[in-house]
């Protein structure tokens, strides 16, 4: 593809109607002035941090039972139980 004069003033037409289409049409308001969206995004992370500290964490296993080698000397993967 070359790039002559009417090509390269369609890709900054272009160019300059995304960013036009773009700009944000109005400033966002702070969350003061939202009291149902702070108190959702504190609920929301009060639940994260309850969450981390109140999962057990997963029981180990062996390490005979995740390297298992087979009779021609690879390891067997058993898919069934994951890693």
């Amino acid at each position: 593809m070359t790039l002559n004069r009417n090509t390269l003033l369609i890709l900054v037409a272009a160019f300059l109607f995304g960013m036009w289409l773009g700009q944000p049409a109005r400033k966002p308001q702070p969350l003061e002035d939202r009291p149902v969206l702070r108190w959702i995004i504190k609920a929301a992370k009060t639940c994260l941090w309850v969450a981390v500290f109140l999962e057990e964490p997963h029981p180990e296993q062996p390490d005979e039972l995740r390297a298992v080698v087979g009779e021609d000397g690879y390891v067997v993967v058993d898919h069934g139980r994951g890693w």
